[in-house]
């Protein structure tokens, strides 16, 4: 097939540091490629091509007329890179598809951020025929039923890539944005009550009041020795953190859809220690590759859980990620869904 997926225009494909969706977006486009597709693809600046060609968009400011003639500009792009394929395969805005719904090609959306029942509405007035709406936890969907055909693929990585690590070297790990809903706050207090060190891979976002937030709940941990601080980390950096870690602390107290640093770790050998909230319950199974604890927030049953990682097994992380988080399965079961949906041909095993 002709393929051609869309990503947001703010982080490039692959991305450098942080960017758990244009991460996915790569993975698919290099397994795609892998199997004989023509992959083309819409991203932003400083993207990878996949073969086939690659569309470059820039994100619009927050002024309005920007805003307004960026959307228009990529109706046109959209139209040129689209019309040629057999399918569309959208990462970014849903609202950016007029044009490329309007035209009848299949069109598969992959929703990576919460849905709510205004975004499903919005979808349904504007959805003709020949769509897939493709969600990354049952909790995802479950938060706003559809009439929409859809599946759930959890989010995922290329296991192969990734460095199992039989042994651990005895601290605990975290890794992602430093937010108040990604609650390294209480990564901090858990590390300091179970007498382990902490290690922190991740950025300090530009949005109101994450700077703040840094120099309130994590600056002073790192300026008295508490835990260290290794700033935006790349893949290699990434798994080296993972890999030498007793466990992921994952402590997000938002309703996260499925966040890809889960499939990571796992494929490290490494377990999670997470809250049963969203789609953590989905990801994560509880007392074999890590633990929920029910209280979100509750800083004693995540030192709880910390005392009980001796009763996991490495091995059993690295073999869930392989056989439930992996790029080759994942694009398996888009392949066979899209078959399934009239979209595409049966995929021919390989």
């Amino acid at each position: 097939m002709n393929i051609l997926i869309i990503a947001d225009p703010h982080i490039p494909v692959p991305p450098r540091h942080y960017g758990g969706a244009e991460r996915i977006v790569a993975l698919y486009a290099q397994r795609l490629q892998e199997l004989g597709h023509r992959v083309h693809l819409i991203a932003a600046e400083g993207s990878t091509s996949y073969g086939g060609k690659l569309f470059l968009h820039r994100a619009p400011s927050l002024a309005y007329l920007s805003r307004a003639r960026r959307k228009i500009q990529f109706q046109f792009l959209s139209l040129q890179a689209g019309l040629p394929c057999d399918l569309i395969f959208n990462h970014g805005r849903f609202d950016y598809l007029e044009a490329l719904l309007r035209s009848g090609r299949p069109v598969v959306h992959m929703a990576h951020n919460p849905l709510d029942a205004d975004q499903i509405a919005f979808m349904e007035q504007r959805v003709r025929s020949r769509f897939l709406l493709y969600g990354v936890s049952h909790h995802q969907l479950a938060a706003a039923p559809s009439r929409l055909p859809s599946m759930v693929i959890h989010n995922f990585v290329d296991t192969r890539h990734y460095r199992y690590a039989p042994q651990s070297t005895g601290y605990l790990a975290f890794l992602g944005r430093l937010t108040n809903n990604k609650g390294v706050h209480t990564a901090i207090a858990v590390a300091a009550r179970s007498g382990k060190r902490l290690r922190i891979g991740g950025t300090i976002p530009d949005e109101p009041g994450a700077r703040d937030y840094f120099e309130t709940e994590v600056a002073p941990a790192i300026a008295s020795g508490a835990v260290e601080f290794l700033g935006p980390v790349d893949d290699r950096q990434k798994q080296e953190l993972l890999a030498g870690a007793d466990a992921l602390l994952f402590p997000t107290q938002w309703s996260e859809p499925c966040a890809v640093v889960v499939s990571e770790s796992l494929a490290c050998g490494t377990p999670v220690i997470g809250f049963d909230i969203a789609s953590n319950a989905e990801i994560v199974e509880h007392g074999h590759t890590g633990f929920l604890c029910p209280e979100v927030g509750n800083v004693e049953q995540m030192v709880a859980a910390v005392a009980q990682l001796p009763t996991l097994s490495r091995q059993t992380c690295r073999e869930s990620a392989e056989r439930r988080f992996d790029v080759r399965v994942a694009t398996d079961q888009l392949l066979a869904a899209i078959a399934r949906a009239g979209m595409a041909p049966a995929p021919q095993a390989r």
